[in-house]
C-alpha cells in the first residue's frame, strides 16, 4: 500500500470502475460525518442560546422553532438576535423581499356575495271566484302580462250571479214603488231587500261600476267581469279558455307586485357579527355599471344556518319602480361596515397556519424577526392587528414564505444566512473550489428549465471538457418530504456547460455543481437558484 497526496493506492491497480466506486464511498462517508458534526454543533449552539443565563432567555416575541442568524455580527439596534434571521441585501433583492409599515387607518369591512332577486312574498295575490260558473271570455291570456287594479281578467257566466242580478232588479223596482209608503216597515223592508241583493253582488266580486251599469241597463247581463284587485304581473294562471268550468277552490291567477323586490344573499357565519337589521346594502348588476347605485335595507336575517355552505340567508328589500330587477336574477350584494381607526398591515404580510398568526418584522441591516400577532377584522387588502405590533413597525409583504422556510430550516441554505468570516473548510486533496457563474436561468420557473453554467478553476481559468453534474435539493419541512433533481450538462466550449433540469416547485433551491475528469471529482461548488 502506498500513500500519495492524501489518497491511498493499492499496489495492484484494481479495475477502473471499482476504483471509482471506492472513491465515491469514501467521499460519501466523509460528507455524512461532516453533516452529523454540523448538525450537532448547531443544536448545541441553539441550546446554549436558550439557556437561562443567556441574554435572550426571557424574549417571548420570537416564535418557537424559528431559525436564528449568526449573532456574532448583528447590528447595534437588532436586539438580542434570538429568533432573527439574516439575509444579505443582494439575496433580498433576488428573492423579492418587500416591506410596508403598520399604520393607523380608518378600517371599513366590506362583505360581498352573490345574491338572487326574488319577489316580495307579502305582495302576492291569488285570484279565485266566489261562485261556480263557466268562463266566457279571457282578457289576461298569458303569463308575465302586467295588470292594473280594477282591470278585467275574464268574464264568468254563473246561474247564481244571474239570479242575484234578477233579485237586485226586482228589489230596485219594489223600492221605487214602496219607498214613499205611509207604513215605515214597508218602505224600510223594501230598502233592506235592495241593499241585501247589492251586498251579495259585491261579495261575489262584482264591482260597483258593474252594479251601477246594471241599474241603468235594467236587465240582467249573462256574463259578468271579474276584475284584478291589485296592480302587478301575472305569474301563474288557470283561466285558459271559453267554457271552462270553475269553482271557488281553483287558483285562476297568481299576481305579484314587483314594484318592491327582495334580494336573498348568503353570508358566511364569520361575517355575521357585522350584520344587523336596517343596514343599507348596495345592489350591483355585474354587467351594468349605471345600476350600481341601487340600495336597499336588511329586513330579515335567517335564524338558521345552512350546514353545507356554513352561510346564513340575509333578505334585503329595495324599490324596483321600473321593474329592472327580475325574479331569479343574480346580482352582487355589498355591505360596507365602518370599524373606526385601527392598526393595520397589508394582508400579504400575515402568515396564518390556522392555529398561529405571525409576521416577519424588518429590523434593518438584513435582520428579520418572526413575531406572533393577534388578528382582528380582515378586509380584502388589509388586516387589523390587536396585539403584537405598533404603528411604524416594518413588516415583510413579499417573499415572507421564503423567510418563513429559512427560519424553520435553521440556516439550511448557506448563502441565505449571514456571510461567514471564516472559510468553511479547505477543498479535499486533489480537488479545488470551482467558480460557477449561472448564465441561465437567472430566475427559473417550476417545471423544465434550460440551464447554462460557466465553470472556472480557482485561478479563474475556464474548465473545459469536464463531466459536469448539477443537483438541486430542498430539505424536509413540516409536512413536506425532501425533494431533489439532477442533470448532466454538456460542454459547449470555453467552459460553458448546458442542459435541462426540473424545478419541482417554486422555491430557492440549494444547487451543487460537481465537475469530474476521467471519473475523478476535480471540484465542487454550491450556490442557489430561485424558481418562481
Amino acid at each position: 500500500m502506498t500513500e500519495s497526496n492524501g489518497e491511498i493506492h493499492d499496489p495492484v491497480s484494481p479495475p477502473k470502475g471499482r476504483r471509482v466506486w471506492v472513491i465515491v464511498l469514501v467521499v460519501g462517508v466523509a460528507l455524512a460525518s461532516l453533516s452529523l458534526y454540523l448538525y450537532k454543533r448547531s443544536m448545541s449552539e441553539a441550546a446554549g442560546t436558550n439557556a437561562p443565563g443567556s441574554a435572550n432567555a426571557g424574549d417571548h416575541t420570537a416564535m418557537p422553532g424559528m431559525a436564528m442568524g449568526d449573532r456574532n455580527a448583528k447590528p447595534a439596534d437588532a436586539g438580542s438576535g434570538l429568533g432573527q434571521i439574516y439575509i444579505a441585501p443582494e439575496r433580498q433583492q433576488l428573492i423579492g423581499v418587500k416591506s410596508a409599515s403598520a399604520e393607523m387607518t380608518s378600517l371599513t369591512k366590506e362583505i360581498r356575495t352573490v345574491a338572487r332577486v326574488a319577489y316580495d312574498e307579502t305582495k302576492l295575490t291569488h285570484i279565485h271566484t266566489k261562485v261556480t260558473g263557466f268562463i266566457e271570455e279571457v282578457f289576461v291570456d298569458y303569463l308575465g302580462k302586467s295588470v292594473k287594479a280594477g282591470e278585467p281578467l275574464f268574464t264568468i257566466y254563473s246561474p247564481d250571479l244571474v239570479a242575484t242580478q234578477q233579485e237586485y232588479l226586482l228589489a230596485l223596482k219594489s223600492n221605487a214603488v214602496l219607498k214613499d209608503s205611509a207604513f215605515p216597515w214597508v218602505s224600510g223592508g223594501s230598502k233592506n231587500l235592495l241593499e241585501a241583493a247589492r251586498q251579495r253582488l259585491l261579495l261575489w266580486d262584482i264591482g260597483t261600476a258593474e252594479i251601477e251599469a246594471l241599474e241603468k241597463r235594467g236587465e240582467v247581463k249573462r256574463a259578468l267581469p271579474i276584475n284584478s284587485p291589485v296592480t302587478g304581473v301575472v305569474m301563474e294562471r288557470q283561466a285558459y279558455h271559453h267554457g271552462r268550468y270553475v269553482t271557488p277552490e281553483m287558483d285562476l291567477y297568481t299576481i305579484v307586485d314587483l314594484s318592491t323586490v327582495w334580494v336573498l344573499g348568503q353570508v358566511y357565519e364569520s361575517d355575521l357579527p357585522f350584520l344587523k337589521l336596517g343596514q343599507t346594502v348596495q345592489i350591483e348588476l355585474p354587467y351594468s355599471s349605471n345600476l350600481n347605485r341601487r340600495q336597499g335595507r336588511i329586513v330579515f336575517i335567517s335564524p338558521t344556518l345552512d350546514p353545507k355552505t356554513r352561510a346564513v340567508e340575509v333578505r334585503v328589500e329595495f324599490p324596483n319602480p321600473d321593474l329592472t330587477f327580475k325574479p331569479d336574477m343574480f346580482v352582487n350584494f355589498k355591505l360596507s361596515v365602518p370599524l373606526g381607526r385601527q392598526l393595520t398591515i397589508p394582508a400579504d404580510a400575515l402568515l396564518d397556519t390556522g392555529t398561529l398568526q405571525y409576521v416577519f418584522v424588518d429590523r434593518g441591516q438584513g435582520y428579520f424577526e418572526p413575531r406572533m400577532v393577534k388578528v382582528g377584522a380582515r378586509t380584502e387588502n388589509v388586516v387589523a392587528i390587536e396585539d403584537g405590533l405598533k404603528a411604524g413597525d416594518q413588516v415583510v409583504t413579499a417573499a415572507n414564505f421564503i423567510l418563513d422556510s429559512e427560519s424553520r430550516l435553521k440556516g439550511a441554505f448557506a448563502n441565505m444566512g449571514e456571510p461567514s468570516r471564516v472559510p468553511v473548510g479547505a477543498p479535499a486533496p486533489g480537488r479545488q473550489n470551482l467558480q460557477v457563474e449561472i448564465l441561465e436561468p437567472k430566475t427559473a420557473k417550476p417545471g423544465s428549465n434550460s440551464i447554462r453554467l460557466l465553470l472556472k478553476d480557482s485561478s479563474g481559468k475556464p474548465i473545459e471538457d469536464a463531466e459536469v453534474q448539477v443537483g438541486l435539493f430542498m430539505p424536509q419541512m413540516e409536512n413536506m418530504p425532501p425533494m431533489s433533481s439532477d442533470a448532466v450538462l454538456k460542454h459547449e466550449g470555453g467552459g460553458v456547460y448546458s442542459g435541462t433540469i426540473q424545478f419541482l416547485m417554486a422555491w430557492t433551491w440549494e444547487t451543487t455543481v460537481t465537475a469530474k475528469k476521467n471519473g475523478q471529482v476535480i471540484g465542487t461548488a454550491k450556490t442557489t437558484i430561485t424558481a418562481r
